[in-house]
């Protein structure tokens, strides 16, 4: 296939250089693999050679992993196989007799970073779009190439342990510190420092195996000795079963190699990756997550429309309207994606609270060292302020972001539309409002669509692109497209009160306060979800939504599907002046930001006494919890909220943070049985509330034997 070019020069470096012919980025595919093999035994053979240089011909990648649709199609019993493959490889790159230099011009992910361990050198650039790191764990993998074997004799048991089990990514300066790369090097003259730095090599021995990250008294005593080792690898343990729980086999899997590995022959520890990546390659999570990746992947390559022939337009300057909490968020998003900012709210100390909640993010980051406090400056630059329109003519997308008040989001946008160009673009963070409704009095209702992000915007990877009945395609393809430039995943829904995450979350969040109401704890109401993978309980949920907004979202919710959507009884917390986290004090305590226990004063407000314990099994609390979500996702497929199944389930996963290892709400009830779904609403329907009545399409799928998704 003609990926690699091999150049010998007169004085004896060999440059490898990989660009797969056709394509964006550089990736290992069998055939990728195959080529490799014939050019590494050039290398071998080749007397001339004093050292080799191993370089990507793309401009900001070097490679970035492997080719994971390869993964779908590999049978069980050649998994080991295909590892053994790869481990050969790079073992034959590691025993060449002389200095390799790995030149990390971009992208090094995966299988990328296994192939620069294997090198001697590694020297890295400090462009923003370099990145090295091993993800394997996140697609329910563990790095079996050589990763898990060679990175702790790198940098040591911790710093390895860190990267492996998480699948952080680290930029030049921060692999540099922790000596993963040994020269972090400025992007503009990385080419000709890589080939010095490669040419000062040559003719010297090949540098011994071993660490070449920080040392001293303080890591010797937990790495270099048994008993510390102990204490590390329990603290990795503890930490996973923490984070994760049971339910992700393959961090677990990661660190048993780790710790049966340690001190062995790089051989045999080869042999231990080969052997544990069988137990979980092909496994129910190790699928649902890399379906996951696939979906994602597909919608970096979408339009958001149908039409191939719409191009969006570029986004260079934007506008928010509103200068809260998600306001102030938005803003920060953009500017740290290099985007100029103009921020407007009716009074000064409004608008001050945005700019403090933008400089919040930021500084987190500087604390955590991911920026330097000049980034910082340099970034909030970008953003500015105003009590009028001034600027706002100039931004090609204005976001509102003012209270969800339908009246006050009309008045807004009609302001707006007499102050900027035809072309300008109103983009409305409404969580619940339907957008034909917010635009019925517009001039230009074909620029007015919906953008919804989700709380805390920096951290929540879905964007809502809500489509109006008179919504253009060029605006959905912008706003679509602006959506990706600020790094996040867009999804676009139909325009319906609640859209698709909140419709689907309503009902949830409504039936966990009336377990309290029946008699369940707050603890154990919470517990229940969690221990099923969501991040936080639905109680908890709803004191970081706000019980207010909660209610306000209720109640177009309760009018639209009067049915199904009925209120748990939450407004009682808001008439007892407990909102949730914003004054501490919802469902729980809160003291300086922290979540504290249960509050007798929630129970009191909702009428009921804290129990001694719950009146109901688990089991029945997660039925009425997850069953009403997945009743509400079938309406909302019925009524083609949303383009599939897929999407859908990425909306929850990336919106809600439902559990990635179940692969889906909708993925979830195929694995369950659609039979079986629809025979618990139905005792849930009779027993409990006409609410569950199952949705028809639940009927009709049951009994043809169908499901949402087709395997990937």
């Amino acid at each position: 296939m003609n990926a690699f070019q091999l150049d010998v020069e007169e004085d004896g470096l060999a440059i490898l250089t990989f660009d797969r012919p056709g394509e964006k980025l550089n990736i290992f595919s069998r055939a990728v693999f195959e080529e490799l093999a014939e050019f590494l035994l050039k290398l071998a053979r080749d007397s001339r050679i004093k050292g080799l240089l191993v370089r990507s011909g793309k401009t900001d990648s070097f490679i970035a992993g492997a080719d994971l649709r390869e993964f779908v199609s590999v049978p069980s019993d050649q998994v080991r196989e295909g590892s053994a493959r790869g481990q050969a490889l790079f073992e034959q790159l590691a025993r060449l007799s002389y200095p390799t230099v790995a030149a990390i011009n971009g992208t090094c992910l995966g299988g990328g970073m296994e192939l620069a361990l294997a090198c001697d050198y590694r020297v890295m650039s400090d462009s923003p779009k370099a990145k090295i790191g091993l993800p394997e764990v996140r697609l329910g993998l563990f790095p079996a190439w050589g990763g898990c074997s060679r990175l702790p004799r790198l940098v040591g048991l911790q710093k390895a342990l860190d990267l492996i089990l998480t699948g952080k990514q680290l930029d030049a300066r921060r692999a540099r510190r922790i000596g993963l790369v040994d020269e972090a090097v400025p992007a503009a003259i990385f080419d000709e420092f890589a080939r010095r730095f490669a040419r000062e090599k040559m003719g010297r021995r090949k540098p011994r195996p071993g660490r070449r990250g920080p040392g001293g008294v303080s890591s010797w005593a937990l790495e270099g000795n048994p008993v510390g080792r102990k204490v590390v690898l329990k603290a990795a343990r503890d930490k996973i079963l923490e984070t994760t729980g049971v339910h992700y086999p393959a961090p677990l899997e990661a660190l048993a190699v780790i710790e049966e590995s340690y001190g062995l022959s790089i051989e045999a520890a080869l042999e231990i990756e080969n052997r544990r990546i069988a137990n979980v390659f092909g496994g129910e999570v190790q699928r649902n997550l890399l379906s996951i990746f696939f979906w994602t992947e597909a919608i970096k390559k979408e339009s958001g429309v149908d039409d191939p022939a719409v191009v969006p337009r570029k986004v260079a300057r934007a506008g928010v309207l509103g200068a809260g909490v998600m306001g102030g968020g938005i803003a920060q998003l953009a500017a740290e994606k290099g985007i100029s900012v103009r921020m407007k709210d009716i009074e000064p100390n409004a608008l001050a609270h945005g700019f403090k909640a933008a400089a919040a993010v930021f500084r987190q980051a500087v604390e955590r060292r991911r920026m330097k406090p000049r980034e910082m400056s340099n970034k909030m630059g970008l953003i500015s302020g105003t009590l009028d329109y001034t600027g706002f003519a100039l931004c090609e997308v204005t976001i509102e972001a003012v209270v969800e008040k339908l009246g006050v989001k009309r008045a807004v946008l009609r302001e707006w539309e007499g102050i900027v160009p035809e072309e300008s673009i109103f983009a409305s963070n409404t969580s619940t409002l339907p957008i034909e409704e917010i635009a019925a009095g517009a001039v230009r209702a074909e620029r007015v669509a919906g953008m919804h992000f989700f709380n805390p915007v920096h951290r929540m990877p879905l964007v809502e692109v809500i489509r109006g009945p008179r919504t253009s395609d060029e605006t959905v393809a912008t706003v679509f497209a602006f959506a990706k430039a600020l790094g996040k995943t867009p999804v676009v829904v139909r325009d319906s009160p609640g859209f698709l995450v909140n419709r689907i979350l309503a009902p949830y969040l409504s039936e966990a306060v009336r377990l309290v109401k029946e008699g369940c704890s707050v603890e154990d109401v919470d517990r229940v979800m969690t221990e099923f993978g969501m991040p936080v309980g639905p109680l908890a949920l709803l004191d970081d939504v706000g019980l207010d907004v909660a209610v306000k979202a209720g109640e177009v919710l309760q009018a639209a599907f009067p049915s199904r959507m009925k209120s748990g009884g939450d407004e009682a917390l808001v008439a007892a002046g407990r909102l949730g986290r914003k004054n501490e004090a919802g469902f729980y305590d809160y003291k300086d930001g922290k979540r504290g226990e249960p509050s007798d004063d929630a129970y009191a407000a909702l009428g009921v006494a804290r129990p001694k314990m719950s009146l109901l099994p688990a089991v029945e609390i997660e039925n009425r919890l997850v069953y009403a979500m997945i009743n509400e996702s079938a309406f909302c497929i019925a009524d083609r909220i949303v383009a599939s199944p897929e999407k859908l389930d990425l909306a929850m996963i990336f919106g809600t943070g439902f559990p990635p290892f179940r692969g889906g709400l909708l993925r979830y009830a195929d694995e369950v049985g659609l039979v079986r779904v629809l025979a618990t609403l139905e005792d849930l329907a009779a027993r409990v509330g006409s609410r569950y009545e199952p949705a028809p399409l639940l009927h009709q799928m049951s009994a043809a034997g169908a499901k949402f998704h087709v395997r990937d």
